[in-house]
């Protein structure tokens, strides 16, 4: 089986057909396969359903989320050296939890009171002989 066009199989395909004799490859309806991950695989702390995080108390921006919320999705999803995309920046606290996991990071915001808020909360990051918050601002003229 050949991989959808403008693709490629990220793994050898002895490999894919040894994992589908022992039932490790379940089939899309449009019949790409992918490797089942089960949970005793991965590391870390499990994941529970139900999650419980409080909004700050007093917050610098209307919308803005639990640091510890954000550092526990930022965790669960990209490894340190990778990117995190938030497309709508607010209070910048995405960005703060990225900063400090050791992620690169890309926030977007159309707001200028949002802006100035998420520049503060990463200008005032602790800054020490190895490690130093250095950004770039780009404005749409």
């Amino acid at each position: 089986m050949k991989p959808p066009k403008g693709r490629h199989w990220r793994t050898d395909s002895s490999i894919l057909e040894e994992w589908d004799k022992r039932g490790f490859i379940e089939w899309s309806a449009s019949g790409v396969p992918r490797k089942k991950i089960f949970l005793d695989e991965k590391d870390g702390k499990k994941m529970r359903d139900i999650w419980k995080f409080k909004d700050p108390q007093y917050p610098q921006y209307p919308t803005e989320k639990s640091l510890d919320f954000l550092k526990f999705i930022v965790e669960a999803s990209p490894s340190e050296g990778e990117i995190v995309l938030d497309c709508f920046a607010g209070s910048g606290t995405t960005l703060v939890a990225a900063q400090t996991l050791n992620r690169n990071w890309i926030g977007i915001d159309k707001s200028n009171p949002a802006i100035k808020v998420a520049q503060k909360r990463l200008n005032d990051l602790p800054s020490s002989l190895f490690s130093k918050v250095e950004y770039e601002l780009l404005v749409e003229g």
